[in-house]
């Protein structure tokens, strides 16, 4: 679809859902944090014009996430302007939660403003994902706008054990499966989903029935993001986007995407060296913090879980110290340019200020390696 033609096609959608009501219907709009890039004035604006106005609610979907900054909010301010929109940021512990039963023991507390609202628009970046296969879809809902218990259930060792939850994987992948139950008793869900450029613009755009956007724009994505290698690699030097970057919670993706995906490029041993100034070191969050507090028992303890039948209870944001243990086993992990951060050691991940120091402490010279930029939209695979 092209982006000139949203605002008419969100505007018939609108339309139909008003005429049924007799009334402005009253529209939930959610949108991604800042850990998932979006050209919001883009999007947004021609989606709020199709709406054309009534009772509109933009929710940011933080999951665990901190809050968004005031300039990092701005871009959804710039979209919104001129339209009567309410920004409202998710809060995962605020009463604003609807406790709406449970799903496969999975206990489902969700936004209240999603219950209170006829229709809702998931706007989504549809890249690839470790647990989801793809981001995007009802992932903006089950896990962008639920409570602690949700996500934490749906972070939990179950779902990591099974080698169907992974990146790329999709239609049989059980934590996929997983959100579209948290959301089966939300009606009229529809869905802006948004392939990426490797440019940060916009490959193409789908909107409609949010199963049907977000299945078109997987199609796409699949092959987008990854390429092919013939031959694997001693070593990949991945300096990680800025937004990915801001601390180590985030930027460690880039180490595990290579890692574990299917056939992954680089060899079993070889070295993986992630470049990240993380100013806020770990991160500040809910989930960063108990991601944390789980890497400072160390990459043997969590790898020995990991792999075990044994049943434990995680917090959400602990899932990525497990899933960083299990890459970390596979191929030493570095981390270049961050000030020091705690609990890296345990992991047995070592920092170095510079690629330089990095590659003789490896030894890497005279091995064959390769520099990623932006190893989100290109990850590498073997043949």
């Amino acid at each position: 679809m092209k982006l000139e033609s949203l605002q008419e096609i969100v505007a018939d959608a609108v339309d139909d859902r008003d005429q049924m009501l007799g009334r402005p219907a009253k529209t939930c709009v959610i949108v991604p944090d800042a850990t998932r890039p979006l050209p919001f004035k883009a999007t947004l604006r021609p989606l709020f014009q199709g709406l054309g106005g009534g009772d509109i609610i933009c929710l940011v979907g933080l999951g665990l996430h901190r809050p968004m900054t005031p300039a990092e909010l701005a871009p959804i301010r710039c979209a919104a302007d001129g339209f009567d929109v309410e920004i409202v940021q998710h809060k995962a512990h605020d009463d604003d939660l609807v406790h709406r039963g449970t799903t496969a023991h999975i206990p489902i507390e969700l936004n209240r403003h999603i219950a209170e609202s006829d229709q809702v628009i998931c706007v989504g970046t549809v890249e690839p994902h470790q647990y989801a296969g793809y981001s995007g879809g009802i992932k903006a809902i089950s896990i962008g706008c639920a409570g602690p218990s949700t996500i934490a259930a749906m972070h939990g060792l179950k779902f990591l054990r099974d080698e169907r939850t992974t990146l790329g994987r999709l239609w049989d992948n059980p934590f996929q499966l997983a959100l579209w139950e948290i959301a089966g008793s939300i009606d009229n869900i529809l869905g802006l989903q948004i392939v990426p450029d490797s440019a940060g613009g916009i490959a193409d755009v789908f909107f409609g029935e949010i199963r049907s956007a977000f299945k078109k724009a997987c199609r796409i994505a699949s092959n987008t993001f990854f390429e092919t290698l013939d031959t694997p690699l001693d070593w990949l030097h991945l300096p990680v986007p800025d937004l990915k970057a801001v601390n180590f919670y985030q930027a460690s993706r880039a180490a595990t995407y290579v890692a574990l995906v299917d056939r992954p490029a680089i060899r079993p041993g070889g070295v993986i060296l992630v470049e990240a100034g993380c100013p806020e070191k770990m991160g500040v969050g809910m989930g960063e913090r108990a991601c944390a507090q789980a890497m400072h028992r160390g990459r043997s303890a969590l790898v020995s879980e990991l792999f075990s039948d044994e049943k434990l209870a995680l917090r959400g944001g602990q899932q990525r110290a497990y899933v960083l243990a299990k890459a970390r086993q596979r191929n030493p992990i570095a981390l270049i340019g961050a000030p020091p951060i705690d609990g890296l050691a345990a992991m047995e991940i070592e920092q170095f200020d510079s690629i330089d120091e990095a590659s003789d402490a490896f030894g890497l010279q005279d091995q064959r390696g390769r520099r990623i930029d932006d190893v989100f939209h290109r990850i590498p695979t073997i043949s």
